[in-house]
């Protein structure tokens, strides 16, 4: 009965939606494409790589969370769930682990919700819910500790110059909102953005930086992408991911997408159980969800999902070409979400024991396919990195 009355809705959904969606002359619209599976990888890839992340007592990783990599420094960092860092150098070498300054004493941080490279210190921002931000070096070298006065907690962060940074809060507190603040004077402001359909639990970077500009791809069921305009402390739509007739509509849609500014908690209760309404709702139509975004110069990406049992589908748009790949259903091989691009380079983290499952041996050297052959099961997770044709 649960099934019947979903596919009503969304039969609903669909007669008042009919429309095509307006999209301004100057936002770039991405077409994706959700059924027209690849042939062959090497039509888009031109090879793949492996960076073991080295193995040792101190180095182990357990249940990652987060992975970041930062081209100028050539670092990766690891998130786990335990709420230590590890860093290591983009060959995979192990550099230091966070565990000694993990703590509630002087120099030390605690409650972490988010990390990000800072470019301005040459190291690495944590945050935590309450707006204190600590930065340590890659060995994690104590570099600063500082703090916003925000009037909710905040979950992610980016900083936009040495003292200028942009936060975003939980969902439940406001309506779509992102916050910025100096750190010196403390003066903040708030902007705001739309297109919020539904939330959803794979979190993923909102914050981006490309060459010199700044970036914000909402989190949950958006298919907008916005430029961070620091100047007038705003956000601009510049990109579009068109799903087609695949798009989910959110006309007719139960429960609520979105928080909302409210004084009592018998309402924040009432938001909560309206957006896992929403949210579980979404998630069991079977409709193309886009959990994961992000682009560069040249490139889209996106980690989409329709069936929620573990298996989506990666898109990847050529920017300059025009031209468009999808891998989806194991097709033409099975590839695991992406988090990050880099160049033409896309990054993902995958066990040592799934690597074989994840790449195509004709498109490595047999010096990278003698590395993969000598992974051993409890070793630490694998880089693999998938070069794009130009």
């Amino acid at each position: 009965m649960k099934k019947v009355s979903i596919i009503l809705l969304l039969v609903t959904i669909c007669a008042c939606s009919s429309g095509k969606h307006k999209i301004d002359d100057d936002i770039e619209v991405v077409p994706v494409e959700v059924s027209k599976v690849s042939k062959d990888a090497s039509s888009f890839i031109e090879k793949m790589e492996v960076v073991p992340l080295e193995t040792k007592d101190s180095s182990l990783i357990h249940k990652y969370q987060k992975f970041m990599y930062d081209k100028e420094m050539d670092i990766f960092a690891i998130y786990t769930r335990e709420q230590t860092i590890f860093t290591f150098s983009g060959d995979g070498r192990f550099i230091s682990n966070s565990n000694k300054v993990h703590g509630q004493g002087p120099e030390e941080y605690y409650m972490v919700v988010d990390m990000k490279f800072n470019p301005y210190l040459k190291g690495i921002d944590l945050l935590n819910p309450y707006g204190t931000i600590y930065t340590y070096s890659p060995k994690f070298e104590f570099l600063s500790q500082r703090k916003i006065k925000a009037e909710f907690p905040v979950d992610y962060l980016m900083a936009l110059s040495p003292n200028d940074y942009i936060f975003t809060y939980p969902f439940l507190w406001t309506d779509q909102e992102v916050l910025f603040a100096n750190l010196k004077t403390q003066q903040m402001n708030k902007a705001s953005y739309s297109g919020t359909i539904s939330g959803n639990n794979m979190g993923q970077e909102c914050f981006h930086r490309v060459g010199d500009d700044f970036y914000f791809v909402p989190q949950g069921l958006n298919y907008y992408f916005y430029k961070i305009n620091t100047t007038e402390k705003k956000l601009v739509p510049i990109m579009y991911l068109d799903f087609g007739n695949s798009e989910v509509k959110a006309v007719g849609l139960p429960g609520r997408a979105t928080g909302k500014r409210v004084d009592k908690d018998e309402e924040r209760s009432r938001i909560v159980k309206e957006a896992q309404e929403r949210y579980r709702f979404v998630k069991e139509s079977g409709q193309f969800v886009p959990l994961m975004k992000f682009f560069n110069d040249d490139y889209v990406y996106v980690y989409f999902d329709w069936n929620h049992i573990g298996l989506g589908g990666s898109f990847i748009y050529n920017r300059k070409t025009k031209e468009s790949f999808l891998v989806k259903d194991s097709k033409p091989f099975f590839m695991p979400p992406c988090f990050a691009i880099i160049d033409n380079v896309l990054l993902c983290i995958c066990p040592p024991d799934r690597v074989p499952d994840v790449i195509e041996r004709r498109l490595m050297t047999s010096e990278q396919i003698q590395i993969m052959e000598q992974l051993k099961e409890d070793d630490n997770p694998v880089i693999i990195k998938y070069y794009l044709k130009k």
